[in-house]
């Protein structure tokens, strides 16, 4: 787990050209905004007293890791493939600061839930970003933002860094007739991929 599963053979790359294209642009991400529904992930998470927070991160990194695309990193002058993705997020505090997050995924949904919530209360109780033991490459990084039913999204990117690390947010839920319905906004390398491999990662999530 989390280890490289394959380097990119750019010169035969069929995305060789759009690679090189958008890696040149000053900003290469580009985002979407969807609404999807998520009654039966609340009702889950109500059911089984665990946090929403929590089980829609690990159906959206378990989806994010079935997309090969999202599993692709920009490491110098390669791009290479990991065999698995990591869970970073952030935490909220009760003073409205946040942290940032590690969560070690595991493939059992209550086990992973169970040791990230410790994590939360752990983190809850200190001060500052956290930035020690974040940013792996293989990362998601994932936000909450359950005060806002957003239509769009923008994130902060250090472009200097050579940040190739798809972003993905949630907002606030709001009703739709009878069904729960979550803005979820992805935020993606467009050297790396294109809107086809986010709506290949939008069937898989099973909320």
């Amino acid at each position: 787990m989390n280890q490289i599963e394959k380097i990119i053979d750019l010169p035969n790359w069929n995305r060789r050209e759009h690679f090189e294209h958008f890696s040149a642009f000053d900003d290469p991400f580009f985002g979407v905004t969807v609404n999807v529904e998520c009654t039966r992930s609340y009702q889950e998470a109500k059911s089984k007293d665990v946090s929403f927070f929590l089980l829609v991160l690990h159906r959206i990194i378990t989806a994010a890791a079935e997309v090969e695309e999202f599993r692709y990193r920009i490491e110098g002058d390669q791009v290479v493939c990991y065999d698995s993705l990591f869970p970073e997020a952030t935490v909220a505090r009760p003073d409205h600061t946040f942290s940032f997050a590690s969560f070690d995924y595991d493939p059992d949904e209550m086990g992973f839930i169970r040791k990230a919530k410790a994590e939360m209360e752990r983190l809850q109780q200190t001060t500052g970003l956290n930035k020690e033991g974040t940013f792996h490459p293989n990362a998601i990084h994932y936000s909450a933002v359950p005060w806002l039913t957003f239509t769009d999204m923008k994130h902060p990117t250090n472009m200097r860094s050579g940040d190739s690390v798809p972003k993905i947010s949630t907002g606030k839920f709001f009703k739709d007739g009878e069904r729960l319905m979550l803005p979820i906004s992805v935020t993606c390398h467009h050297g790396l991929m294109d809107g086809y491999h986010v709506s290949k990662f939008i069937e898989k999530l099973k909320l």
